[in-house]
């Protein structure tokens, strides 16, 4: 009876990881997941989203990390996110 139950709790926990995967198969930026319009966060993700953009067709890696002077620790996913979408957009 316990194994039963061990087992089932294990999959009841596979089940709700998996729920939390990313995937990135689309290439575009839907608006509702872009950070409020006029916010520090959508500065930073557009700061993020001209230099993945500048990179891309520079034929650089994909590495935001390069660009560190140019965020603050606080909105480095927002940068990261800007970056990522952008690259991928001009690759």
């Amino acid at each position: 009876m316990k194994k039963t139950i061990l087992v089932g709790s294990f999959l009841a926990i596979a089940f709700s990881l998996s729920a939390c995967s990313e995937t990135t198969d689309s290439g575009t930026i839907s608006d509702a997941s872009l950070p409020t319009p006029g916010s520090n966060e959508r500065a930073y993700y557009d700061d993020g989203c001209r230099a993945g953009t500048t990179d891309a067709q520079s034929s650089m890696s994909m590495a935001y990390e390069r660009h560190a002077e140019m965020y603050d620790s606080r909105f480095e996913p927002y940068f990261q996110q800007g970056y990522e979408a952008c690259w991928l957009q001009n690759r």
